[in-house]
């Protein structure tokens, strides 16, 4: 499709004329574009010196009723026409409006003497305009190529037109057919390149309407129903709409295609599928399968196409794209392995440490897919960063990120967090009512933090948002629905939590589509890398020279046992920064004097394999006392004991009423 300028010299035309040119195809390397348009009208019997009558034209009600066919294109442009028209000339120009037959429908003038030449070569509402009646000519060419043309003076077939410049551009409807063309006229000494853009920019607008409206007719259930579709396939699927424009596509098909996100507004089904929409329509229509193989990589699918739309006509298509080769073949293929957590947001979770790396290669892998993700890791290990960079790589990137600490809120408090509350739902309800997280993240990502902490009513609300969006805020029987990518984290043993009953097991297996665990601190094997990288880091944002660590406090650090993992390791890098008093070289007087001699042993309810087993009155023995370790340690400062522990004060303090410990006097 593009822009085509067509040009010739006077001299060409009469070379043509006399056949001198009727073996220049063979005998030279650049033939001129012009040559195999002439050719054709002369092939269809189009008069080369014109029309000696006014031609084929159309007239009555026979016009009447083209028109009453081209309304929906007629609404859209016709305030455009007297824009077109417009020229600094003193001649002017005609703007016009014609059919897929070449027919023109309507006309708009700017004035000047151009008006009455339009009428003598009968660029009136009509005449037929097509190659057939006219040979070489914007708006007959155009229909003929599908494409964007101008043609220049003596480049017109007929020599009446010589003195013409016309820009044309096709206008498709909202189904890829094409049943119209926008044309402007004037004058040759007035030619002008800009004007072939602005009518091509006219016509794409006027598709792109065109298409809206036709999407508006549909029904919204539809619309909601292909939007679920697209979010909830694991595999790759995409929306492709006439002509052949990809509306949508999920993070699978992103994946696969190795596009960058943000990228499917210029793609083509032809340059992702090397099939055009005709042939996909096609497809869809008669209920057949075909083979697509993409151009820039070669690879190959079985393609189901979907038609969407009204009746018997498409006006969109849903692909789905399944393994050419099979299943053992196809797991051989290094396209998995070339997903890696590079850049951008995967930048802030540093480390060298092998485990940590194939934790992260593997959230990478199913980041643009919406599948459930579930991080089993204990406090402080960076579960919210590792969060933002899977919502940072999937196909809701554009969405938000929202964050709730399940653990931070009374039940009460967090269902009304969550899902909302109406006007005077409660005691101390906002006025007008508040949306909640649900509402906020819809379209994007919702995070929850300490999911197990979640009480058993609220499972079984998030379950049914799960399961088909629905949810109603308190107070209100109204149902709304929210769509989004659910990441949930814990530091508990959600399979004993599953057989203590304090968590559901229909919703754990709900939630179990991707589990990643990231690996404690004390399990790492590039502490010493980690901890200089965050020293430069936090020297830079807290304003202090730049400063390493020597070999003797790295010992120190590689020595403690680091229950708050990377959380914990901050904060001792911060304060040995400003025991360091700015000096380039860190050393272990600046770290606190208690690390690394009596590790705080914090019985993390951690998270543990399948199958290993463990008795939750030791675990809940062994996190009572290194809580009152720390306190007893921390002289009852809770600030202090909770960064001890590597854990948020408010955590510590449901830790205490949990535990049902009493807290000591404060020294």
């Amino acid at each position: 499709m593009g822009t085509l300028t067509l040009s010739a010299s006077a001299h060409l035309w009469e070379q043509f004329l006399v056949g001198a040119l009727d073996g220049e195809q063979t005998a030279v390397p650049e033939v001129p574009p012009i040559l195999s348009r002439w050719q054709r009208s002369r092939a269809l019997g189009a008069p080369c010196t014109g029309l000696p009558h006014e031609g084929p034209s159309v007239g009555g009600a026979a016009l009447v009723e083209r028109r009453a066919r081209l309304e929906p294109v007629w609404h859209e442009v016709r305030d455009i026409l007297d824009v077109l028209a417009a020229a600094p000339l003193p001649s002017g120009r005609v703007a016009l409006l014609a059919d897929r037959e070449g027919v023109i429908l309507a006309t708009r003038s700017s004035g000047g003497s151009f008006g009455g030449h339009a009428d003598d070569v009968r660029l009136v509402a009509g005449a037929c305009w097509d190659e057939g009646s006219r040979g070489t000519n914007a708006i007959g060419t155009a229909l003929a190529e599908s494409s964007s043309v101008a043609v220049v003076g003596p480049a017109h077939y007929a020599q009446r037109h010589h003195g013409l410049v016309c820009y044309a551009a096709p206008v498709r409807d909202a189904f890829g057919e094409l049943v119209g063309v926008l044309d402007v006229t004037g004058p040759a000494s007035g030619a002008d390149p800009l004007v072939l853009v602005a009518v091509a920019s006219i016509a794409h607008s006027a598709e792109a309407r065109l298409r809206e409206v036709a999407w508006a007719r549909v029904a919204s259930a539809v619309r909601g129903g292909l939007e679920a579709r697209l979010s909830r396939e694991d595999g790759p699927v995409l929306l492709i709409e006439a002509p052949g424009r990809v509306r949508r596509l999920n993070g699978a098909a992103r994946t696969v295609m190795r596009l960058s996100p943000g990228s499917h507004g210029e793609l083509s089904s032809g340059r992702v599928l090397g099939l055009s929409w005709a042939a996909l329509k096609d497809a869809a229509l008669r209920g057949h399968s075909l083979e697509a193989r993409q151009p820039s990589t070669g690879a190959r699918w079985r393609v189901q196409v979907e038609a969407v739309g009204e009746g018997d006509v498409a006006l969109a298509v849903l692909v789905r794209l399944e393994p050419w080769l099979t299943r053992a073949v196809a797991k051989r293929l290094p396209v998995a392995e070339e997903v890696g957590p590079e850049g951008g947001a995967w930048e802030v979770l540093k480390g060298s440490d092998a485990q940590h790396r194939a934790m992260l290669k593997e959230a990478a892998r199913f980041a643009p897919t919406m599948l459930p993700v579930l991080l089993l890791s204990e406090t402080g290990t960076g579960k919210e960063l590792l969060a933002r960079a899977v919502h940072a790589a999937s196909s809701v990137a554009s969405g938000p990120f929202v964050a709730v600490n399940c653990g931070a809120l009374s039940p009460t408090l967090l269902e009304s967090e969550l899902f909302g509350h109406s006007a005077g739902a409660f005691t101390g309800a906002r006025a007008g009512g508040a949306e909640g997280k649900l509402a906020a993240a819809d379209g994007g990502t919702l995070f929850l933090d300490e999911l197990a902490e979640m009480p058993a009513a609220l499972q079984v609300l998030l379950l049914r948002v799960l399961e088909d969006g629905g949810y109603s805020r308190v107070g209100e029987s109204h149902v709304r629905h929210s769509r989004f990518r659910l990441i949930g984290a814990t530091c508990r043993d959600l399979d004993a939590a599953v057989r203590a009953g304090t968590f559901r097991s229909d919703l754990y297996y709900r939630l179990q589509g991707v589990m990643l665990r990231l690996p404690p601190l004390r399990e790492r094997d590039d502490l010493a890398m980690l901890a200089q990288d965050l020293l430069g880091q936090l020297a830079l944002d807290g304003g202090h020279p730049a400063s390493t660590l020597s070999p003797a406090a790295l010992a120190r650090l590689k020595s403690h046992g680091w229950p708050g993992n990377v959380r914990e390791l901050k904060t001792v890098l911060r304060l040995a920064l400003v025991r360091a008093g700015g000096a380039r070289v860190v050393d272990v007087a600046a770290l606190p004097p208690e690390l690394g001699l009596g590790p705080v042993s914090l019985a993390r309810e951690p998270v543990m394999a399948r199958g290993e087993t463990a008795s939750p009155k030791g675990l809940r023995e062994l996190e009572a006392q290194a809580v009152r370790e720390a306190l007893e340690r921390s002289g009852g400062n809770m600030a202090r004991a909770a960064r001890r522990l590597g854990v948020a004060r408010s955590t510590l303090y449901r830790m205490v009423e949990r535990l049902g410990l009493v807290l000591p006097p404060r020294a």
